[in-house]
C-alpha cells in the first residue's frame, strides 16, 4: 500500500491491531513491536542452554516518525523455534546471541528492546510524542555471547522503562485513584476513574533554585495527572528537548481515551505535529471550493500523474540496468557456477572472443580449470575461480599450476597462461576486504612459477577505470596475461602530493617538479581503486592566474571536491 507521507507517522508498539486500524484511518501508522517473550520451558526440558535473537519490529525510518504508542503490558507470548532464532547472515567474524540456561522457563527481550529504540531515536528530527501505557517496572540482566569467538559472556542490565527518562519509584499495584488539579488531568481522565489501574508509582524530578539554593519541584517539565490514595504519581506528562511524554495508567477503553488524548490535548496544543488535522476540513470538499481551486487542483493531480509516469519509466531502467549489470555485483558475492558465468560475462564484456565454460563441457573426473580463453595466435588462457568467505590457501593459487603443465603437453607447446581469481572474503563488504589477498610468499610463488593472481574487486573497479578512459580493454587483456599479482594502475603522470587544500577542498595544492600543466589539461586522483578526473578551473601561482606551469608550488581549482588523496595525476593534455 502506498503510505502518504504528508501523514502525521505514529508508531505503535505492543498495541492492540483494533486501535491501529482506528488510529489508520487519519494516520500513518505502523503496527509494530517492542519484542515477544519466548516461553522456554518445553525446550530446557531437554537442553541446558538456549541461544536467542531480538524480536521486535521498528519501522526502518524510526527516527522520523513523530508520535510512539506503547503498552508496557502488553506483551505477547511465543514458543521456542530454532529457525527463528538462527542468523541467516553474519557479516564479519562475530555472532552474538543472548543466552538463557536452565532452569529460565521465559526470555523477555522488551527491556532490551526499549533500549534500542530509545538509541535510534536520539537521531529524531524533533522531540517525539511518547504515549506510554505503564507497567511494573522490570529490570532484566542479559547474558550476551559472541558464538564465533572464545571469551568471556557480556552481561547487561536493561529496564523497560529505558523507553523515556526513567522516573520510577516504587512497583506497586492499585485501583484507587485521584485526579490532580490541572485542565490536562480533567479532560483525560474524568470519565475512566473507575476503569483505571496502576502498576508503577513514579517521583516529581527536581531541579535547582538558585534563589533558595536548594531543589525544587521541576514544575514547568513535569506535571502530575493522577496520584493514588497516598499522593504517589501514577500518571504524568514529562517535556524534555528530546521528547514529550504521556505517561498514562492502565484503562480498558484505551482506544477511547486515546481519541481524548488527541483531540483535546495532541491537536490542540501540538497541532504542528498533526498538520493534517483542520477544525474547518469540511472547506476541502469540492462543493466549498474557493473560484479557480477546483482548476488548480486538477491542474496539481495532472503533474502528479505525470510525475508518477516518470518515476516508473526511471524505475523501469533501474531495474533494466541492475539486470545489465548484475555480473559485475555477482562476482563480489557469489561462488560456484554463479560465480564463473559472472566471470565469463565479465571477460566477454573485456573483449575475450573464444570463451570455454570447462565445467559445462569436462566429461570425467580429472580436476579441470573453470575458464578456457582461445587467445589464437598468442595461445591458451586458463582460468580458475574460487569463491571464499576467507583469503585463499597456498594449495587454492598453486592448483592452476598443475593443470597448466597438463595443457602445455596436450598442445605441446608452452603457450599456456595460468590465472587464478579469487572472490575473497564475499561475505563482507569490499573495502573492508583483505586487499590484496594474497600475501608475499603467495605472490612471489605465483611469479616464480609464471601464473596469475587476481581478486575481483580489481575486475570491480577496472570496470569503471574502462569506462571512464583510464585503461582500454586491450591493455587489460594484456596485462591479464602477466604473472604474480595483476596489477591494472593506469599509466598516468604524478604531479605530487597534494599539501594544501582550500575552498571547501575545491583547490588543491601541489609542488610541481619540471611537470607541465596547463588550465585545459585533465586531472585524476585514485580512491579505494579507481581513478576519478577532475577539470582545471583555474592555475594560481604567487595570487596570479596562468594558463600553464612547470615548476614551483601552485593552487589548482578543480570542479569537483577532492577527498584526501595520496596523489594528483596529469590524465591527459588537452
Amino acid at each position: 500500500m502506498k503510505m502518504n507521507t504528508n501523514k502525521t507517522k505514529i508508531c505503535c508498539l505492543n498495541i492492540d491491531s483494533e486501535i491501529c486500524e482506528h488510529l489508520s484511518q487519519d494516520f500513518d501508522v505502523y503496527n509494530g513491536s517492542l519484542g515477544k517473550i519466548v516461553d522456554l520451558a518445553d525446550y530446557h526440558k531437554k537442553n541446558n542452554t538456549a541461544e536467542l535473537l531480538l524480536n521486535y519490529d521498528f519501522p526502518k525510518n524510526v527516527h522520523e516518525y513523530e508520535v510512539f504508542i506503547s503498552d508496557l503490558r502488553k506483551v505477547e507470548h511465543i514458543g521456542y523455534n530454532t529457525s527463528d532464532h538462527t542468523r541467516s547472515i553474519i557479516i564479519g567474524d562475530s555472532a552474538y546471541y543472548f543466552i538463557s540456561n536452565r532452569p529460565e522457563t521465559q526470555f523477555n527481550p522488551v527491556p532490551f528492546g526499549c533500549w534500542l529504540l530509545r538509541n535510534k531515536l536520539k537521531k529524531s528530527l524533533r522531540p517525539f510524542v511518547n504515549i506510554i501505557f505503564q507497567a511494573e517496572k522490570q529490570d532484566i540482566k542479559y547474558t550476551i555471547r559472541d558464538v564465533a569467538q572464545y571469551g568471556d559472556d557480556e552481561i547487561v542490565e536493561k529496564s523497560n522503562y529505558l523507553l523515556t527518562v526513567d522516573l520510577t519509584s516504587e512497583v506497586l499495584y492499585g485501583k484507587e485513584i485521584q485526579i490532580c488539579k490541572n485542565e490536562y488531568a480533567k479532560a483525560l481522565f474524568v470519565n475512566f476513574e473507575d476503569e483505571i489501574e496502576y502498576f508503577q508509582t513514579f517521583i516529581q524530578p527536581t531541579k535547582y533554585d538558585s534563589k533558595t539554593d536548594s531543589r525544587v519541584p521541576d514544575d514547568k517539565r513535569f506535571i502530575p495527572l493522577l496520584t493514588n490514595k497516598h499522593g504517589e504519581i501514577i500518571s504524568y506528562i514529562w517535556v524534555s528537548e528530546q521528547e514529550i511524554t504521556f505517561m498514562l495508567p492502565q484503562v480498558k477503553s484505551k482506544k477511547l481515551l486515546l481519541d481524548i488524548l488527541f483531540k483535546e490535548i495532541l491537536f490542540r496544543y501540538l497541532s504542528e505535529y498533526f498538520p493534517e488535522i483542520a477544525a474547518c476540513s469540511w472547506k476541502n470538499q469540492t462543493q466549498y471550493y474557493l473560484p479557480g481551486q477546483l482548476s488548480l487542483h486538477e491542474k496539481k493531480n495532472e503533474i502528479i500523474k505525470q510525475f508518477e509516469e516518470s518515476v516508473k519509466q526511471i524505475d523501469g531502467r533501474i531495474e533494466e540496468n541492475e539486470k545489465q549489470y548484475k555480473f559485475l555485483h555477482d562476482i563480489l558475492t557469489e561462488t560456484g557456477d554463479v560465480l564463473v558465468e559472472a566471470i565469463i560475462t565479465y571477460l566477454t564484456w573485456l573483449g575475450f572472443e573464444r570463451i570455454i565454460d570447462k565445467d559445462k563441457t569436462v566429461n570425467n573426473d580429472v580436476y579441470e580449470e573453470d575458464i578456457q580463453v582461445d587467445l589464437g595466435a598468442l595461445g591458451l588462457l586458463i582460468i580458475e575461480v574460487k569463491g571464499l568467505h576467507g583469503t585463499s590457501k597456498d594449495s587454492e593459487c598453486a592448483q592452476i599450476s598443475k593443470i597448466k603443465y597438463r595443457r602445455c603437453e596436450e598442445r605441446e607447446r608452452f603457450d599456456v597462461f595460468a590465472l587464478y581469481i579469487v572472490n575473497n572474503e564475499r561475505s563482507i563488504e569490499p573495502l573492508k576486504r583483505t586487499i590484496p589477498p594474497f600475501n608475499d610468499n603467495q605472490i612471489k610463488d605465483a611469479k616464480n612459477d609464471k601464473r596469475g593472481l587476481l581478486f575481483t574487486w580489481q575486475l570491480f573497479n577496472l570496470f569503471f577505470n574502462i569506462e571512464d578512459g583510464f585503461i582500454t580493454k586491450e591493455e587489460a587483456r594484456a596485462r591479464m596475461l602477466n604473472t604474480g599479482l595483476i596489477d591494472f594502475t593506469p599509466s598516468l603522470v604524478e604531479l605530487g602530493k597534494p599539501y594544501k587544500y582550500f575552498q571547501d577542498r575545491t583547490v588543491v595544492c601541489v609542488d610541481l617538479n619540471n611537470v607541465q600543466v596547463s588550465n585545459k589539461d585533465i586531472l585524476a586522483y585514485e580512491k579505494d581503486g579507481r581513478y576519478y578526473q577532475l577539470s582545471i578551473a583555474e592555475i594560481q601561482q604567487d595570487g596570479n592566474s596562468i594558463e600553464q606551469v612547470s615548476d614551483g608550488k601552485v593552487g589548482i581549482k578543480v570542479d569537483k571536491r577532492v577527498p584526501h588523496i595520496d596523489m594528483l595525476y596529469l590524465f591527459k593534455h588537452q
